[in-house]
């Protein structure tokens, strides 16, 4: 579950190194600058402020007045009509602010991820469920597998909320989380690799882990400007560390333990679903984009990384018991 949202958000960051030629060519346009401002003066300045003054267009239901503002209302109306003469004069479907149009549901600004995201949650809750049923408490890597699925829950919360509306509070919660997932799927990467036991190894690195979670949140947290560049590298680096071990783990278990064939197909899929996120087009219906599709691909995948972390588990009860009746001989 944990290891397939990494892949995601790791080849994510390396998308991000591709050229947009037009990230922001519809919020820069002359079109859409003059919309804005007669937008601005008419509606949501001082000497317009009575209902009176109001162009209807923009005096939206009681759930968009909760989370948009007049001015957030004047750009959604001037974006559609900056599409609509861009599409007009055949210049194709622009960005704004580095982002596609698209059309809000009952507030929602993209309603697609936010659906999708949600379902993710819930696979991720019904997953947890089916571990908790399968796999004793007592059962070395129980409660670490167990923090994984919260971990992956969270995160698909604060993404839900994120494509739901775009600010700074929860723009930095989405990359924030992200990044927990990445730390905490090589941190359970290099438990695994340590049987899943407490000893001055696995304290020592929980406590680097702990350190470079808590370097990471405060470093961006305290700059006068989010650094984009630093997130990405340190996404990258570390799932790139991950993502191999991983690998070298199957690689090495595969002989013995065919299960893993589970832990490795989830990696293959994770990466085949990230083509989505890299062919980007506009929305089709002004809903679904590739984005949004992509999260719609991951939805299965943690049914079988379930599966995998069960078997892997139940296989440290099994040597555990093997171990304790050796000693006993």
């Amino acid at each position: 579950m944990l290891w397939t949202r990494t892949i995601l958000v790791l080849l994510a960051a390396l998308a991000c190194l591709l050229p947009v030629t037009q990230a922001s060519m519809g919020d820069h346009s002359l079109i859409f600058q003059k919309c804005l401002a007669k937008c601005l003066k008419s509606n949501c300045s001082t000497e317009n402020s009575s209902d009176e003054g109001k162009n209807p267009a923009v005096v939206e239901p009681f759930y968009l007045q909760l989370f948009w503002s007049c001015k957030d209302e004047c750009g959604y109306n001037c974006m559609w009509e900056t599409v609509s003469t861009f599409e007009q004069r055949g210049w194709g479907v622009p960005q704004f602010y580095g982002r596609w149009p698209f059309i809000r549901v009952l507030g929602l600004q993209e309603p697609a991820s936010v659906v999708f995201s949600l379902l993710n949650l819930v696979a991720n809750l019904a997953m947890l469920n089916k571990f908790q049923l399968k796999v004793p408490k007592f059962v070395p890597g129980y409660h670490l597998w167990t923090i994984h699925s919260w971990v992956c829950i969270n995160a698909w919360f604060w993404s839900s909320v994120f494509h739901s509306r775009d600010n700074v509070l929860t723009e930095k919660m989405d990359y924030f989380c992200a990044f927990s997932m990445v730390l905490y799927s090589f941190y359970c990467m290099a438990m695994r690799i340590l049987h899943c036991q407490v000893n001055w190894m696995s304290i020592s690195f929980s406590i680097i882990c702990g350190c470079l979670m808590v370097f990471h949140v405060t470093y961006l947290s305290l700059l006068p400007r989010f650094d984009y560049s630093y997130n990405m590298t340190a996404n990258v680096a570390i799932g790139v560390l991950n993502g191999l071990g991983w690998l070298i783990f199957c690689l090495i278990k595969w002989r013995k333990h065919r299960y893993v064939w589970r832990c490795a197909l989830s990696v293959v899929l994770a990466l085949a679903s990230m083509s989505l996120e890299i062919l980007d087009f506009p929305p089709l219906l002004w809903t679904f984009d590739a984005h949004a599709l992509w999260h719609l691909s991951t939805t299965m995948l943690p049914f079988l990384w379930c599966r995998f972390i069960i078997d892997d588990c139940l296989h440290l009860l099994e040597k555990k018991e093997k171990d304790k009746k050796l000693k006993m001989l």
